[in-house]
């Protein structure tokens, strides 16, 4: 929309906005001045609150998860697996599983 020279705006950077365009995309609350706010790159804007909230979900959902600690018990145990048969079968790694106490992810690395 156009803006007439009358009307009060908001500026961000290089950036013009209606008062009422100046306002979170997520939240929709409208922005004042002294308000903390990141402009992204497609010039819409985002209240700090929304932005770390959306950095935070970020961070949790490409959180590796832990190591595995093997006991030398367990380690044992793999290792005569292992040693003799290379590449067990599906049933064997399930057995090796409970018996260790290990995920089958963890047994069959």
């Amino acid at each position: 929309q156009g803006i007439p020279p009358t009307q009060v705006v908001r500026r961000a950077q290089d950036f013009v906005y209606h008062l009422h365009c100046f306002a979170c995309i997520v939240c929709k609350r409208q922005l004042a001045t002294g308000d903390e706010f990141y402009l992204m790159e497609d010039s819409r804007l985002v209240c700090k609150a929304d932005y770390e909230t959306a950095k935070q979900r970020e961070a949790e959902s490409t959180a590796k998860r832990p190591r595995t600690t093997i006991t030398a018990k367990q380690l044992e145990t793999l290792k005569n697996a292992y040693n003799n048969s290379p590449k067990p079968a599906r049933h064997v790694r399930e057995q090796l599983s409970s018996e260790t106490g290990l995920d089958m992810r963890v047994v069959q690395v």
